[in-house]
């Protein structure tokens, strides 16, 4: 009974007890983030509630329900459509539905957990202040539907994958619903409709996991042409970005992102901000807006996939190592593949025009080179020092803040100088890009000695 999900749990522990053990200072680094900033939202939350700001709740629980969604979609690719380990699962004598249904309620269970972890601390939180939290029936509405974005995350995950990608339509007209119902005690009664709709997709799962593993192999089948190993290095992380769809994501993040920051710089404040104390945010939240956009859009375009340029080597890096390729050159053919990520942030400068204008431009475009460069120069070596690790989630959170923090302060700091009509930027522009360039050469050389002590241990890597 349950003897898969018994399974995948102890693996899952496991793992995640060698990676503790492995990096326990980044864990450590990663669990105090976590609690600082559900520590920080409650106090937000204190401050909204005593200074009697009006703040849209559904937004806040809207907000939840999709990140859950989303990262129970996540561990449905992980534990199920791409993890080689579950064509052994599904080859026993065991029926198939039932061995991808206790995926499923592995799923749940610890997506679940989190939720019940990381909530109970904000109200642990928000009680030791002592702010009213007397609301059970609200708490169960939105566990319930916690509970069924993961539903959905699951069933999305599956049909997304597939040959047959029409199947996502009954889940998105399901997440139509909920979001045009603006109602969460209607969509905690929908949880009966949820249960049969996931049932429905455990009938298609052998579709997705057929599909992905064929895309594999034909993948793998290519022509063999001779390129110098800088350029085949490039080529081959521009055909894994390109395989995988994030060029296309790159460009739609970027255009979206631009439409909701033009939207927020022109009504963010009168949205968010009550009458009374507009005057003094005025001319402080449309730049902050546009700061966010660019932050936004350098995490996406640059971080992730300066991380996972070596976070996905797990099970190929003793290839590379069996070549005859100076490490200099493994890193140096793989950064280069970032600037094709730069040129997908670029149509996030064609879009906010519309909305900002012309006349800051130039210094957006400067600043969003800096922040990717800067986000680069941050990523590239943790992800060499932890290659192979897959430790993407808590490297992606740890060098956010690190380069929130640090894009905070050149932001304001630009934004004040340029306040001031009698002196020039261009200069101090031109040098701040100058000392990018020569910490990227350095960054690049950290990175190579970094992946020469990855190097040294003879069976770490091994076949």
């Amino acid at each position: 009974m349950l003897e898969t999900s018994r399974l995948l749990l102890r693996e899952i522990t496991r793992n995640l007890r060698r990676k503790i053990r492995t990096s326990p200072i980044l864990y450590m680094f990663f669990i105090a983030m976590i609690f600082f900033s559900i520590v920080m939202f409650a106090f937000l939350t204190f401050f909204l509630l005593h200074t009697k700001t009006t703040f849209n709740f559904m937004d806040v629980y809207y907000t939840v329900f999709f990140l859950l969604l989303m990262k129970s979609a996540s561990d449905m690719h992980t534990h199920f459509i791409s993890a080689p380990q579950a064509s052994y699962a599904l080859s026993t004598h065991v029926p198939q539905k039932k061995t991808v249904g206790e995926i499923v309620l592995t799923i749940v269970l610890i997506n679940m957990s989190l939720w019940f972890s990381f909530s109970l601390l904000y109200l642990l939180v928000l009680s030791s202040l002592r702010t009213p939290i007397n609301y059970p029936l609200e708490y169960l509405f939105f566990s319930i539907s916690v509970l069924i974005g993961i539903l959905l995350g699951c069933t999305l995950s599956l049909h997304f994958f597939s040959s047959k990608q029409y199947r996502m339509i009954p889940t998105l007209l399901l997440l139509g619903f909920f979001w045009f119902s603006q109602s969460m005690m209607f969509i905690a009664c929908m949880l009966p409709l949820a249960i049969l709709h996931c049932v429905w997709s455990l009938s298609h799962l052998l579709d997705s996991y057929r599909f992905v593993k064929r895309k594999i192999r034909t993948s793998e089948v290519t022509q063999v042409r001779q390129r110098g190993v800088l350029h085949a290095l490039f080529i081959r992380e521009v055909t894994g970005i390109w395989r995988d769809r994030l060029y296309f994501s790159f460009v739609s993040m970027s255009i979206v992102t631009a439409l909701g920051t033009g939207y927020l710089f022109l009504y963010g404040t009168d949205l968010f901000i009550p009458e009374s104390i507009q005057r003094y945010l005025s001319g402080f939240l449309p730049s902050l807006f546009v700061f966010l956009g660019c932050y936004v859009v350098v995490m996406y375009a640059a971080v992730f996939p300066a991380l996972n340029l070596f976070l996905t080597e797990e099970k190929t890096m003793w290839i590379l190592r069996s070549l005859p390729v100076s490490n200099q050159t493994i890193v140096y053919g793989k950064a280069l593949a970032l600037s094709l990520c730069f040129l997908t942030t670029l149509p996030y400068l064609a879009f906010i025009p519309l909305f900002l204008g012309v006349n800051d431009l130039l210094f957006l475009f400067w600043f969003l080179g800096f922040s990717f460069l800067a986000a680069v120069i941050i990523a590239l070596p943790l992800g060499v020092k932890y290659v192979g690790k897959k430790s993407d989630i808590l490297l992606l959170y740890s060098v956010a803040m690190i380069l929130f923090v640090l894009l905070s302060m050149v932001g304001a700091g630009m934004n004040l100088l340029r306040s001031n009509t009698t002196i020039s930027i261009l200069p101090l522009c031109v040098l701040l890009i100058c000392l990018e360039l020569t910490l990227l050469f350095l960054s690049l050389k950290l990175s190579t000695h970094l992946l020469s002590l990855s190097f040294k241990n003879p069976t770490k890597y091994s076949f």
